[in-house]
């Protein structure tokens, strides 16, 4: 799906520049540009790169002082390694530390996982311009995409059986001695990412699908004298409190021991944004 995405991108762009060129080949016989208000009677493409991606978009004027904008936007990072620790080694002081599953995964201090950030999005904002000839307007609107903000998993794919046993031998004994250890898996600050069957890590980092978004700007999305215009965007994505999921759609809770993770995330409500877009003036 991704890949998919990725190529509806190019040839959006690839549209975009072939219409720059059209619309250029015709301006040469345009003495000057229709600046005057109206509904729709005017068109921009612009492309954009900021915090929340790379993208391309298209606005057109709703009334003297509102326009509307429209686009897709996002990032797709290559992967990140870390070496994550195995709590295994934690284990100390309960009868099944001596099970063979346990002093298995006791063997190993850490292993190396890859965080691969993906976030795409539609979006759709108005944007009302409250100072006539002044570059300031303030925006609003909706985010569509992503809910996967980062993706974990093992490298060695499979190669986790034995955290995958250990942690089932814990869970057993404290479901029949009513103890409360926590589980075997790879630490990521106060949370453990515990292994599936399959024996990996499949851990998602996980936001809401639709992000209500509210932004400042300064610039122009529709030129009144020239083709071509540029504008600034700052603004807040409120995605909901981010949490971290396993592949069965199970939420990870946190231990609130170590980093303070859990603290952070529960405060990050928002994404920030601040994003530059150059926009041409179709008509």
């Amino acid at each position: 799906m991704i890949k998919d995405t990725r190529h509806d991108i190019h040839r959006l762009i690839m549209l975009f520049m072939m219409m720059i060129v059209a619309a250029g080949t015709k301006a040469q016989n345009i003495d000057k540009l229709h600046a005057e208000d109206g509904l729709f009677n005017h068109l921009s493409v612009g492309l954009s790169s900021g915090l929340t991606g790379a993208g391309i978009d298209v606005v057109m004027p709703v009334h003297k002082l509102v326009t509307l904008r429209a686009g897709i936007s996002g990032w797709d990072i290559g992967d990140i390694k870390f070496d994550a620790i195995n709590t295994a080694s934690e284990i100390t002081e309960m009868q099944m530390v001596e099970a063979e599953a346990v002093k298995r995964s006791q063997m190993v201090d850490k292993v190396e996982l890859a965080v691969k950030p993906n976030f795409w999005n539609f979006f759709l904002l108005g944007e009302v311009h409250p100072f006539n000839n002044q570059p300031f307007y303030f925006s609003a609107g909706l985010f569509v995409g992503s809910q996967n903000f980062v993706h974990f998993r093992n490298t060695n794919e499979g190669g986790l059986d034995y955290l995958y046993y250990a942690n089932q031998l814990v869970e057993d004994y404290n479901r029949v001695f009513r103890t409360n250890y926590p589980p075997i898996g790879l630490k990521f600050g106060d949370y453990v990412f515990t292994a599936d069957e399959r024996g990996n890590i499949d851990v998602r980092m996980k936001t809401n699908a639709v992000k209500p978004y509210l932004g400042i700007g300064f610039g122009q999305h529709l030129a009144k004298t020239h083709r071509v215009s540029l504008a600034v965007d700052a603004g807040l994505l409120f995605w909901g409190t981010p949490k971290f999921v396993l592949n069965n759609e199970t939420e990870i809770k946190s231990s609130g021991k170590n980093s303070g993770l859990s603290g952070t995330l529960s405060w990050l409500k928002a994404w920030p944004n601040l994003q530059i877009r150059v926009a041409y003036k179709i008509f």
